[in-house]
């Protein structure tokens, strides 16, 4: 296991490629997930090799980054990838997945060191709404499926996400924020994505500012499970990135 130090964290990382690179790639997971996913593990390979440092990392509080999940918002995610693009000091690409992509929108839009952001099947508002049951408790189950061992049907990880996280979003509307940005901008979007309609991001997508790429996936929106999607996301971003970042 690696990690790295930042001025206010402690992140175990997965990453590729040569530390002394001229740009980095910075790949969100999800809410919850992990850089050991089989989707972060390959966009990091993919990106490392097409030359850049390639960096996926668990949030803290989660999976084998230290931390208290009390703590768990996108305000502290958001933290987080300010302190590792200050850390490594390099133009950076940033590619998040799902509430990944969200963040990748709010700490990329105004940080002068993020030259593009890649969307794939973002969250453009705030986080879904607690259940009734999360509210009178205080926090809402998730479950998580392992690395390695990913299956829709077993999900052995439980965490339970507190209220605050529901809260903390609701302040934030990342696809308002993007229409500010002049950055080259790829929107992946599912066609059945379960969260977020093709229709949105459609309509998202054209109120958006050039440069910018908008692509359709064949997928609902955990494509960990499919390896010929997984492939598909990686060519659509080297491709974005061959034709708006020099």
């Amino acid at each position: 296991m690696k990690f790295i130090r930042t001025k206010s964290f402690k992140l175990a990382v997965y990453a590729r490629g040569n530390k002394d690179a001229g740009r980095l790639a910075l790949i969100l997971p999800g809410r919850l997930d992990t850089k050991d996913y089989a989707h972060m593990r390959s966009h990091v390979e993919y990106l490392a090799d097409k030359g850049f440092y390639a960096v996926s990392f668990d949030v803290p509080g989660t999976w084998e980054s230290p931390g208290n999940l009390t703590d768990y918002t996108t305000s502290l995610y958001i933290k987080v990838v300010e302190e590792i693009i200050e850390h490594f000091n390099k133009p950076t690409i940033l590619i998040g997945h799902s509430r990944g992509g969200a963040v990748a929108m709010l700490a990329g839009v105004n940080d002068t060191s993020v030259i593009a952001m890649v969307m794939v099947m973002a969250t453009y508002g705030s986080p879904t709404p607690a259940n009734a049951e999360a509210v009178k408790l205080g926090y809402q189950v998730e479950r998580r499926d392992l690395p390695g061992k990913e299956s829709r049907t077993v999900m052995p990880r439980i965490y339970k996400l507190p209220i605050g996280f529901f809260k903390d979003g609701e302040k934030y509307h990342p696809g308002e924020v993007l229409k500010k940005s002049t950055k080259p901008k790829l929107l992946i979007y599912g066609t059945r994505d379960e969260f977020t309609s093709p229709e949105k991001v459609k309509a998202i997508y054209e109120s958006l500012p050039k440069p910018k790429v908008l692509h359709e996936l064949d997928s609902d929106h955990d494509y960990r499970y499919r390896p010929e999607i997984i492939k598909e996301v990686n060519e659509t971003i080297g491709q974005s990135l061959a034709s708006s970042v020099k």
